[in-house]
């Protein structure tokens, strides 16, 4: 065989490169229609996350509105029962202090031998205790069944009334910790939807890239930016469950 019919023997190995040559040529945009596929799931996840922060940054703005509001109702019902509250010991203590003068003069009565001086003091007890039962019809203590005494010389329930009197403040404190739970609860959220945000525009950065390039080095980015899609969809996912 001549040089010249060598040499127009075809020789497998180049006959394959150039085959490869040609499917490389003829497929310019391989994995392209992935990428754009993959940057369109990428905008939906992105604009439903951006819909769940959105939610629940109004949903910690109302809880934290709220929370103040209850704040507020409960300091000034604190405040309100602790001047009911002195107004009503001072006017028992009051009370008690007539009710023993009182009884003191009329022991000190008995013991006076003068006509007139004992006749003046007896006067003075029966004033000190007129005073006396006047108070009882200013005060809860003894104008309330649930707090007054229950015999003629037993001492009101004070310890009752305390229980009552701080009862709607305590009931208000306890909404207020609630809004004040929901409010860290939300705001949490919509925090950890602006940290999964930053991580999807990753992935928008990673498709752009592969745009870009082509062969092997596009599918690689776009299997990173897949990776990076499908962790911070299931982080969203979690945020929303929990």
């Amino acid at each position: 065989m001549t040089e010249n019919q060598l040499q127009a023997v075809p020789n497998p190995v180049d006959e394959a490169k150039a085959q490869s040559a040609e499917l490389s040529q003829g497929r310019p945009d391989q994995h392209k229609t992935l990428i754009i596929v993959l940057t369109l799931i990428t905008s939906i996840v992105t604009a439903i996350v951006a819909g769940l922060q959105a939610d629940a940054g109004i949903r910690a703005s109302n809880a934290n509105r709220d929370s103040q509001y209850y704040a507020v109702l409960a300091s000034g019902e604190i405040h309100r029962q602790g001047l009911q509250s002195n107004y009503e010991t001072a006017t028992m203590t009051e009370y008690l202090r007539l009710s023993q003068e009182s009884l003191v003069m009329q022991i000190a009565a008995l013991g006076l031998e003068d006509t007139d001086d004992r006749m003046a003091t007896e006067l003075a007890a029966v004033g000190s205790q007129a005073r006396a039962d006047k108070l009882k019809t200013y005060s809860v203590f003894f104008t309330d069944p649930r707090y007054a005494p229950q015999t003629d010389d037993g001492l009101p329930n004070a310890e009752a009334y305390l229980a009552d009197a701080f009862a709607k403040a305590n009931e208000i404190t306890a909404t207020q910790n609630k809004a004040t739970d929901e409010y860290r609860r939300w705001d949490g959220k919509a925090d950890a939807y602006v940290s999964v945000l930053t991580v999807m525009a990753m992935a928008f950065f990673l498709f752009g890239l592969a745009q870009a390039l082509r062969g092997r080095m596009r599918l690689v980015f776009a299997v990173f930016g897949a990776v990076i899609l499908l962790f911070s969809s299931a982080w969203a996912a979690l945020v929303t469950l929990l």
